[in-house]
């Protein structure tokens, strides 16, 4: 049973805490923010009230913070709660940093660190703000939908517990401090970038800044992508690449593309030549069949070529009828092909197997199974896209937020961040320049170009890679919303533990990083941004 939740005003609090002096806090105050419940009326979208769990003082001499947890109740008794936490600085910067979560969320990510920051750049609460997270309203794993047969934890995951999150955060923030944050960000990776996209689009105004880090903006199209793919893998005969055979393709990829950006240096940094330069037809097999892992079978060329370009959805959405094509013949790594052809080529059960799942397939299958069947025995692998379209674009509405119309964000001063990996095969980086270009047409290149920038990360997939990326966006993006210091070219580092500290610069799109022919190479000034 859940606990009862006083809805009293919000103003709840001791004389010690509303007297703290502007923007610092002692433990004294922090131990009595437990003490504090925040009313239904205090959040924009309808809930039953917030109330603290746990308080405590953590960190270490140097950078001490309060650390919140607590919880958000749910309208719908048999919902779940949306579970936050909240990281109060005890010397604060009168700044906030809300994050996203990833793939169906369930539990709360890193909340008190930015995505991606380098090492050597002081975290984002030793810069003094407060940072916040939730697990967007359900418990559970990454990859388990079952929670989308609640409506309510539905309609939370859908972006609702976007803003619930915020409002409750910043009412706590104001207790602590006595005032809300003077800046507002957002930031998150994956399907913390989707978040990112949602909350400048819904709610324009609670943001003063958002970085959009691999954004799955389209999740319904990219779920039936997954399930295209599946089908391609598990129900055609011969077409499953194995892991050795994925290693053929990356390093053959990787073999003719390296150089093409100036540099052998592991990195496919100019992918466009790679695509007209590497040729597939150079790994079949004799006559097209299968003879072991220095080869590629005629269903196995047929699969690579059906991920090299646009992905069939099998219906036609609002946004389309296929999905932005992987970059398998652009520079992703072994690793990453492995991630969307599994680990075997067996049919896969629905809820466990003894091989890893094509993860495309595998968040697609949760998808038809919990959200569009709401059936969890239902088999995905013969999901007719076309029998369902109603529900589908239902769904879309819902969830999907790749509206290009941010004028409300951009009249409020908002600045947007977007960074995609050109070697990402959990999210393709063709679905960022998709969404970018429509950010084009709607304001013009000049006039998007004073409010927001886009980088391609070369040799990055989704969270790993040839390069694996650090880069300071948190600063670079408080630079231009306070300051209005504009990001020009940035420099990406290295941290893959072989690689690590070398440098190249993030181009703005469409360049790419080209190295100049003499310099030290793992500096970012021997490179210069070129155009295509």
């Amino acid at each position: 049973m859940k606990a009862s939740l006083c809805l009293c005003p919000l103003v709840l609090f001791t004389a010690t805490v509303l007297s703290a002096p502007d923007k610092s806090l002692i433990q004294a105050q922090c131990v009595a923010l437990k003490n504090v419940h925040i009313s239904a009326a205090a959040i924009g979208l309808p809930t039953r009230g917030a109330r603290v769990t746990t308080v405590a003082m953590a960190g270490h001499p140097g950078n001490q913070h309060c650390k919140v947890e607590g919880q958000i109740e749910p309208v719908d008794t048999d919902a779940p709660d949306i579970n936050f936490e909240l990281y109060l600085p005890l010397d604060w910067n009168g700044k906030a940093l809300q994050l996203g979560g990833s793939g169906f969320d369930g539990a709360i990510k890193d909340a008190d660190t930015a995505r991606l920051a380098p090492a050597a750049t002081p975290g984002a609460i030793k810069q003094g703000y407060a940072t916040f997270a939730s697990d967007s309203g359900h418990q559970g794993g990454v990859s388990d939908a079952s929670f989308t047969l609640n409506q309510e934890a539905w309609d939370n995951f859908a972006g609702a517990q976007i803003k619930k999150t915020h409002d409750v955060a910043v009412a706590l923030i104001r207790q602590a401090y006595g005032r809300k944050p003077d800046r507002m960000y957002f930031q998150g990776n994956s399907q913390g970038g989707h978040e990112a996209l949602a909350a400048i689009q819904r709610f324009p105004l609670d943001y003063d800044g958002a970085i959009a880090i691999h954004p799955v903006y389209n999740v319904v199209e990219l779920h039936l992508a997954g399930i295209s793919i599946g089908k391609a893998i598990y129900n055609t005969p011969g077409a499953w690449i194995s892991p050795a055979k994925a290693a053929l393709i990356a390093n053959a990829v990787t073999g003719a593309c390296d150089k093409l950006d100036g540099l052998a240096d592991g990195v496919v940094a100019d992918p466009d030549a790679c695509s007209t330069t590497f040729k597939l037809a150079h790994l079949r097999c004799p006559e097209g069949k299968d003879v072991g892992a220095s080869c590629l079978s005629d269903p196995q060329i047929a699969l690579v070529r059906m991920l090299d370009k646009p992905v069939p959805l099998g219906v036609s959405l609002l946004t389309g009828d296929h999905f932005a094509p992987w970059p398998i013949l652009r520079g992703a790594d072994a690793s990453a092909l492995v991630s969307v052809f599994g680990s075997g080529a067996n049919r896969p059960k629905p809820e466990a197997s003894n091989i890893i799942i094509s993860f495309p397939y595998m968040m697609g299958d949760q998808a038809v199974r919990y959200e569009v069947m709401r059936d969890a025995s239902y088999d995905s692998l013969r999901f007719d896209p076309a029998a369902h379209e109603t529900r589908l674009k239902e769904l879309a509405v819902q969830i999907d937020n790749d509206s290009a119309d941010i004028h409300a964000f951009v009249q409020h001063g908002g600045k947007l961040l977007l960074m995609h990996g050109t070697a990402d095969m959990a999210v393709p980086p063709g679905n960022t320049v998709a969404y970018y270009e429509k950010l084009k047409a709607e304001f013009g290149e000049q006039e998007l170009h004073r409010f927001a920038r886009f980088y391609l990360a070369p040799g990055f997939t989704h969270s790993s890679g040839t390069y694996l990326v650090s880069w300071d966006s948190l600063g670079t993006l408080d630079k231009w919303v306070v300051h209005g210091i504009d990001p020009g070219q940035q420099v990406m580092t290295d941290t893959n533990k072989a690689t690590a500290g070398r440098e190249m610069p993030l181009c703005d799109y469409p360049l790419f990083p080209r190295y100049n022919g003499k310099g030290d190479p793992k500096v970012a000034s021997s490179f210069t941004c070129a155009s295509r």
